[in-house]
């Protein structure tokens, strides 16, 4: 394998990307991100817009809800 296979992308397009696919409603297999995808996911968890559930024992990135329960 060449270094030209290993380009990195711009963290900010990586992050724009991430966010739209999570924020769109997709359900993204934690296992499958990049490095470049993993650290946007990072930043999107910190941000509190995206979490990590479990679902038939995988993990994937999904978009965080506002819940509130009312009594």
């Amino acid at each position: 394998m060449s270094n030209d296979q290993h380009k990195r992308e711009d963290p900010a397009a990586t992050l724009k990307r991430l966010r739209k696919r999570v924020l769109g409603g997709s359900y993204v297999v934690f296992d499958s991100l990049t490095a470049d995808e993993l650290v946007a996911a990072q930043d999107l968890i910190f941000k509190g817009e995206a979490e990590i559930v479990s679902s038939a024992c995988k993990p994937f990135l999904v978009a965080k809800l506002d819940r509130v329960i009312i009594a």
